[in-house]
């Protein structure tokens, strides 16, 4: 935990959160096959970067818990949910009317537009509520200096990312050609509950520094090999 939340989020929160974390996992037909440090680190975890800290589990697992598992698989159930907690929830990409880039859950459902990130941050939430492992990934600037861009990786064996909000197969986004490109200056970064030695970053906060990340680019390049070989 940051200092800050250490100070402020409250013991029955936390009690609250991390039993309906394990509850979840027990419901999910994958629940089994997930490793515990996959679990403590990407599913466990009540928020991802510097979003203000909402109650979203018990709600989230109410809305989305049969869908997941209907759905049967991680695959099919992230595919499934990314499409439905966006439709339900009247959450889309506006980045002119969303009133921040870092919005809570909640922040954003009741603005009903979000950012990238902001819409990264939810279905993060919403897949972490029904025992899917989900984690942050964004790269602070494209070689071609076009900006930055968050989006969501989730672990059904392996990772694999996926756009927030965005109707597309597993690992297969806009931004697939550019985050295959990336060089020695132009990084790819996924968020860390569990302290690393690199710091995620966030351009809408550079001056915080308590979120950790590990560094995927490799996995992105890796992936454009693989195809390149098919």
């Amino acid at each position: 935990m940051s200092p800050g939340d250490a100070k402020t989020l409250k013991d029955d929160f936390l009690m609250q959160d991390i039993r309906l974390a394990y509850q979840a996992v027990k419901e999910v037909p994958w629940g089994k096959s997930i490793p515990q440090d996959i679990f403590l680190n990407n599913v466990l975890p009540y928020a991802s970067l510097n979003e203000r800290r909402d109650d979203w589990r018990r709600d989230f697992h109410r809305r989305f818990i049969r869908i997941a598992v209907k759905a049967g698989t991680i695959d099919r159930a992230v595919l499934i949910l990314n499409k439905y907690v966006f439709e339900t929830l009247h959450v889309s990409y506006n980045i002119n009317k969303r009133p921040k880039p870092d919005q809570s859950p909640y922040e954003s459902m009741q603005a009903h537009y979000a950012s990238c990130t902001g819409l990264s941050i939810l279905l993060t939430d919403a897949l972490r509520s029904v025992g899917i492992p989900a984690r942050i990934a964004a790269v602070p600037m494209w070689p071609d200096n076009s900006g930055n861009h968050t989006w969501v990786e989730i672990w059904d064996g392996r990772w694999h990312y996926v756009g927030a909000g965005e109707s597309s197969s597993l690992d297969q986004a806009w931004f697939t050609r550019k985050a295959s490109h990336m060089d020695r200056r132009h990084r790819i970064y996924a968020a860390s509950f569990k302290r690393t030695n690199l710091i995620f970053p966030m351009r809408w906060a550079p001056d915080l520094n308590f979120v950790s990340a590990v560094d995927v680019t490799k996995n992105y390049q890796m992936d454009r090999q693989s195809k390149n070989r098919r």
